[in-house]
Parts: C-alpha cells; structure tokens; sequence
C-alpha cells in the first residue's frame, strides 16, 4: 500500500514554531523512513525506526543507518530556515543574513514558498560527504552481527550542486576502498530526490521527488516526532 500523504490531517497541520532540537534527530530518520516507504512500499513497508541502527526491519534482516552530511553553518542554516517556515514564510532581515551567512541563498518555489540552496564549493560537499559516511562505517561491524544486510541513509543539506550530484557514487566508493567491510547499500537522499548505491554490484538508481511531495513527507515525519502521528496511522500506510 502507498503512504496517504494528502489527508485532511497533513493538509491542515500548521506548526507554530521551530522543531526543538531533541525532535530534530527524530524528524530526520522519520523522513528517511517516508520517503523510503514512499518510493519503495513494497521493500520498506515492514520497517520502523528504532536505535541501533536507527531504521529497522527485523522481518527481512535489514538495519540502516542515517546520517546528516552537514556542516556547523548548515546546521545554522537549517535551523534559521525552520524558524522561517513557522512564520508563514515571511522572512524578517535577521534570519535571512544569518541564512546567507551560513552560505545559502533562498530560493522561491511553489508560489509562496521557499527552500534554501548552498552557495558552497563542490570541494567541501566532498569533505563533508565523506566525513558523514565514515562516521558510521565505525559501527558497522557490530550491526552486521544481527543483521542480513546493513545500508546508510545520507541526508543532504537542502539542494546540491549538480557537481556533487554527479560525483556522489565516485565519492562513495573512495570511502568503500578504504575499509575491509562495507555498507550493503546507500541511498543519498536530498529533498528533490533519491539515489540508491548498490554497493556489491555498483549499481546506482535515481528516483526524483516532487516539492509537493518532499513537504508532505517532511510534515509527516516532524508530525510523527513530536508525537501527532504513529507508524500505524494511515498516512505512513
């Protein structure tokens, strides 16, 4: 079945003010979770998010690991952009300089809405990439013990340069050479698509996401963070 991400509940949610920060790690491994669930219903309907890895699927053996490939100005960012969102999008002067300090632009889209892009190098998308992936290639020995395959979730600061989205699968692999045991598979996931790194086989598979679609399945995850919605609701059903 396919997630319902239009119900009357999604639609009319309105979020008064920023995600606290101890929300904000939930938020993120529940958007994994949604846009896995809903590009891939039929492989990721059965898992949920635990600690550990942070998604599992006990059902299938399947553990995956998310991490954020952010920076301190990212996180910066991200978080004056959150509390944008929750003024209906009217950006006052002191958040949008700390936005555009952190080296993001905002961008319009959707009419009324906004997201933000980064003005950075490619260079230092691929130190933080690559930073983010060995961070959790240290635990992954542990994981593998009680788990069939074992993936990494890599969630992108907003929107990449088409450059670093060229390179992801070159820069990846840099990383997979390095160590004796690897990932069975990563998915790279920003909010306008999903890439998926077969790892064993090199393959790679690109999904698009729609900004309509991207907002609905962050509402969702933030909504089910903070308590509105659980996994047994119809909207990740």
């Amino acid at each position: 079945m396919n997630m319902k991400i239009d119900t009357d509940r999604v639609k009319q949610k309105k979020f008064t003010s920023a995600i606290t920060s101890s929300e904000q790690k939930y938020s993120q491994e529940y958007r994994v979770l949604a846009v896995l669930r809903y590009l891939y219903p039929e492989k990721f309907s059965t898992m949920v998010k635990r600690d550990s890895p942070d998604l599992q699927d006990d059902a299938n053996g399947i553990g995956i690991e998310v991490v954020s490939a952010v920076k301190d100005s990212d996180m910066r960012a991200t978080r004056a952009f959150s509390e944008v969102c929750q003024a209906e999008n009217e950006i006052d002067e002191k958040s949008r300089k700390r936005i555009e300090t952190s080296g993001y632009s905002i961008i319009p889209i959707l009419g009324d809405r906004n997201f933000i892009c980064t003005t950075g190098t490619a260079e230092g998308e691929k130190t933080v990439f690559q930073k983010a992936i060995r961070k959790k290639l240290k635990n992954i020995d542990r994981y593998k013990v009680n788990f069939k395959q074992i993936g990494l979730a890599v969630v992108l600061p907003e929107i990449p340069t088409s450059y670093a989205e060229a390179h992801f699968s070159e820069w990846l692999f840099e990383v997979i050479y390095e160590n004796e045991v690897s990932f069975d598979f990563v998915y790279i996931l920003s909010y306008r698509f999903s890439i998926l790194i077969d790892v064993k086989n090199k393959g790679f598979t690109k999904r698009e996401i729609s900004s309509e679609v991207s907002l609905a399945l962050s509402k969702i995850a933030r909504m089910t963070a903070e308590g509105d919605l659980s996994l047994t609701d119809q909207e990740w059903l």
